[in-house]
């Protein structure tokens, strides 16, 4: 019968894997809520509305092939991402399959495997799972962009007529599409700590929290540029123009 809870064997793993659920599906399962109700506040609200933007621009110039080159490149990396996460998922099921028949595997990795075979197998089944997750984020991401290239040369008339407003509809496919490929990348993040658990459930811990504090100091929450900056800035662009002025009348009495 497999032993569950074989992986905590210490309170690092128990910390190691409560830290990394809040860090990876609990904080990614909340985030779209929070940037939904907060989007200024949210560096996905923003990036949301600048698309928006960009989207109100080319259906009035009607400029369908800009649109088409623009996706292409996110295009291409979801592709080598769901390429990627097949190849690591067959990896993975492959060691998951022979962790039994490894009698040496000390060898092979700087660790003891055959210690506690149960707590390799839930490891790697752990790690399957994400890269499943990578796989599925990212196929629907293509998904998204397919659909988004061959109906952004639709009439927008028509578009208003069945989704409502075209700006709004294709903004929230190529929304969508960007969101998607972001948890595939995110998905890609959380295998690193679970392979550093694998090793040493201290690294575990580490790995995991590093992810948690750039995901909220560095990406998801970046501080938009304060009023009084900009007010600071108008200023210094004024107090130039009045000595060009200045200037001006000076070389005008010579």
């Amino acid at each position: 019968m497999q032993n569950w809870l074989a992986p905590f064997d210490t309170a690092w793993d128990v910390v190691g894997f409560a830290a990394f659920l809040l860090v990876f599906p609990i904080y990614h399962t909340v985030y779209p809520y929070f940037a939904a109700r907060r989007p200024g506040h949210t560096a996905r609200g923003r990036v949301d509305a600048l698309r928006h933007s960009w989207i109100e621009g080319l259906i009035e110039r009607g400029d369908v092939t800009t649109a088409a080159q623009q996706t292409r490149n996110l295009t291409m990396v979801n592709s080598i991402l769901v390429s990627s996460a097949l190849i690591l998922l067959g990896i993975t099921v492959n060691l998951l399959v022979n962790v039994p028949q490894r009698n040496q595997v000390a060898e092979i990795v700087p660790g003891d495997w055959s210690a506690d075979p149960d707590a390799i197998r839930i490891k790697l089944c752990l790690l399957i799972v994400v890269f499943a997750a990578a796989f599925s984020f990212c196929m629907t991401a293509l998904r998204h962009l397919g659909h988004f290239v061959l109906i952004i040369g639709a009439d927008p008339r028509l578009v208003s007529e069945y989704y409502g407003s075209a700006a709004d509809y294709f903004a929230d496919l190529i929304n969508r599409a960007s969101h998607r490929y972001t948890l595939g990348v995110r998905s890609f993040y959380a295998t690193f700590p679970l392979l550093a658990w694998l090793f040493d459930s201290h690294l575990f811990v580490a790995m995991t929290l590093f992810w948690g504090f750039k995901f909220i100091g560095f990406q998801d929450f970046r501080a938009k540029r304060f009023a009084s900056d900009e007010a600071e800035t108008e200023e210094r662009g004024g107090g130039g123009e009045e000595e060009l002025g200045r200037m001006e009348d000076a070389e005008e009495l010579r």
